[in-house]
């Protein structure tokens, strides 16, 4: 009995055993499938809250406002629209508050005193006006004049007359002479210099499409075919090659560049089946403009105009062969970086308005819980922007003084702004470090912090450069026209047709530079190539149109509206 009672025990422990390890089994493959449901969960979150992140950043440049002015707070109503009053209408009344003015409105009425004036006389029908009653005549009694602003657009068929003139006399030479008649800077063409400086002005500085062209020479009476235009402005792009190459053996003189890139369509690229993007990249200079476009947005675009030496990495030295400098303002994007860290004399100075970019990024991801973080931060930026201003204001008030009693004040000026930056931008770094160390910090607010940190050098290298402005905003503002082109023509058709458009947009943002008249500036240089036989400016000819070297007499004609009639 026993015996048979230690073999039940026996068989019912095997089997409590046997459920035992079953059940541990069990509990471990749970642990695991839980183990691995929370990494999933977690990885679902950050997934989420990324995607969120960049659903909010996209609703905010669908729907958000374009522009990163900040208006200030009006002194009187306070509302922070910068407009000074609540209604687009006046009251009459002597409130106080300034008129609110829609997007680019200015106080005072514009003065068109220097257009063209035509006088219209409008009288009854037949002259004169009777008395409806008994037919008396009315005296006159003067008139009554006002002014209005009229916009016609005309096109036109110029006749040009030249006279000829025989010989009467026995002596030699030729029997008839012919008066010179006007320039012609594309010989065999149809158009004027004025048209074809229209042309390109409204085709690449205005960035309007081709057909729109066509269609609107079109509603005046004038039918263009396209292939017409196409010719004429790669006639007009070689006449402007000599003025192009100038201005980019120039811009890659400077010691100081703003730097960007955008992308380009080309429909029929001469290699390849299809539409391909090349990128269109511009630099700008003290005095000039220089836009590149080129299939690749790789860092050989900027060695070749920045002269990196393809095979040491290290700037080509001066003419003189002495060593060379140069400082890029750019974004953070990676050829930049690359050519700061591998190339000696080469300094990069980024742009805090791509950093301040993050932090408002962060904040629209989660405006609940990083709203305040993102309004600190700004205003830190903020802070660092006004401290930089006044650098830039004293160290241009110290280049400029005098020695004595007055540079002796820009210099404690300028000891005082250098001191006021640094508080600006200590207040900064010690908010990145502590923040950067604490737990618990969001997503986006990460992200930020570690792009701040990864830029830290390039960012707070503009304290040694004062001169130059905290944002390459000058870059992009120089973008801005390629891409309203881009937008309404989709690119170019061909090579040609893309390299053209950059030539094109070097001279005249270089002409916009120095204040001049694109429109008065190309008329005058197609003027020149005509006097010239119809071929591009060499020596004295080219130098007179360049920016830096013309006479102040032709800079301040080419600065005026063009001559009409």
């Amino acid at each position: 009995m026993e015996a048979d009672a230690d073999a039940g025990l026996r068989d019912v422990l095997a089997r409590v055993v046997e459920a035992n390890e079953r059940w541990e089994r069990l509990a471990g493959q749970l642990r695991a499938e839980d183990a691995e449901l929370r990494a999933e969960n977690g990885r679902l979150r950050a997934e989420n809250e990324r995607l969120s992140a960049e659903l909010a950043v996209l609703q905010r440049l669908v729907f958000g406002r374009s522009s990163e002015r900040v208006r200030p707070s009006s002194p009187v109503d306070g509302d922070g629209d910068g407009q000074g009053g609540h209604g687009g209408q006046s009251d009459g009344r002597q409130s106080g508050k300034a008129t609110r003015r829609g997007p680019g409105g200015r106080a005072g009425r514009r003065d068109y005193s220097h257009l063209p004036r035509v006088e219209v006389l409008w009288d009854f029908t037949g002259g004169g006006y009777c008395c409806p009653d008994c037919s008396s005549p009315f005296e006159a009694f003067g008139d009554h004049a006002f002014e209005q602003v009229d916009w016609r657009v005309t096109v036109r068929v110029v006749v040009h007359r030249r006279r000829r003139y025989r010989r009467r006399c026995r002596c030699a030479g030729a029997r008839t002479v012919t008066a010179p008649g006007p320039p012609k800077a594309v010989g065999k063409g149809r158009f004027g210099n004025g048209f074809i400086a229209m042309l390109l002005v409204e085709r690449y500085v205005a960035g309007r499409s081709q057909n729109s062209l066509i269609a609107g020479l079109a509603r005046h009476g004038a039918d263009v075919s396209g292939s017409t235009l196409v010719g004429t402005c790669t006639a007009a792009g070689a006449l402007l090659a000599p003025l192009q190459e100038a201005i980019v053996a120039r811009n890659r003189d400077s010691w100081h560049l703003h730097a960007d890139e955008t992308s380009w369509h080309v429909f029929t690229p001469d290699t390849g089946d299809g539409p391909a993007r090349w990128w269109l990249w511009v630099f700008i200079g003290a005095d000039t403009t220089c836009f590149v476009m080129d299939p690749t947005r790789a860092g050989v675009v900027l060695a070749r105009h920045a002269g990196i030496d393809p095979d040491t990495g290290q700037l080509t030295p001066h003419d003189d062969g002495g060593p060379r400098g140069l400082v890029v303002s750019s974004d953070f994007y990676t050829v930049y970086a690359s050519a700061g860290r591998r190339t000696d004399g080469l300094t990069n100075l980024y742009c805090w308005a791509h950093i301040r970019r993050y932090f408002v990024r962060a904040g629209d991801a989660n405006p609940t819980q990083l709203g305040y973080w993102t309004r600190d931060w700004l205003d830190r930026i903020k802070a660092l922007y006004h401290a930089h201003d006044e650098l830039t204001d004293a160290w241009n008030a110290s280049t400029a003084a005098t020695p004595g009693r007055a540079a002796t004040e820009a210099a404690t000026r300028l000891a005082d702004a250098y001191t006021a930056w640094d508080t600006a931008l200590d207040a900064i770094d010690t908010a990145r470090q502590a923040q950067m160390a604490s737990p618990g910090l969001q997503q986006p607010a990460k992200k930020a912090l570690a792009t701040l940190d990864r830029e830290w050098d390039g960012l707070t290298a503009h304290r040694d450069h004062p001169m130059i402005s905290l944002d390459n905003n000058a870059s992009e503002r120089a973008l801005r026209r390629p891409v309203v082109t881009r937008k309404n023509a989709y690119g170019s058709r061909t090579d040609d047709a893309a390299r053209l458009a950059a030539t094109v947009w070097t001279v005249t943002a270089t002409a916009e530079q120095a204040g001049l008249n694109p429109l008065t500036y190309l008329t005058a240089y197609l003027d020149a190539c005509g006097h010239h036989g119809g071929t591009p400016l060499t020596g004295p000819d080219l130098e007179r149109f360049l920016p830096w070297t013309a006479s102040p007499a032709d800079l301040h004609t080419w600065a005026q509206p063009p001559p009409t009639g």
